[in-house]
């Protein structure tokens, strides 16, 4: 077992208009909590038209 402490985060992802996502604005998320020192663990989509979660960690 781990000793390791975790900071956990969700952020939403809102769909367009017409429900699609840009992939562009999904990497631009994800590059920048990166860079913070997160790491994406998972996501949920629960439907057509809306958001997609991303669900991230990092070390405390």
């Amino acid at each position: 077992m781990s000793d390791q402490n975790w900071s956990y985060q969700t952020i939403e992802i809102k769909p367009s208009f017409l429900g699609s996502f840009d992939a562009d604005t999904l990497n631009e998320v994800l590059t920048r909590e990166g860079m913070k020192g997160w790491e994406l663990v998972s996501t949920l989509n629960v439907g057509p038209m809306r958001p997609i979660y991303l669900f991230l960690k990092k070390p405390r």
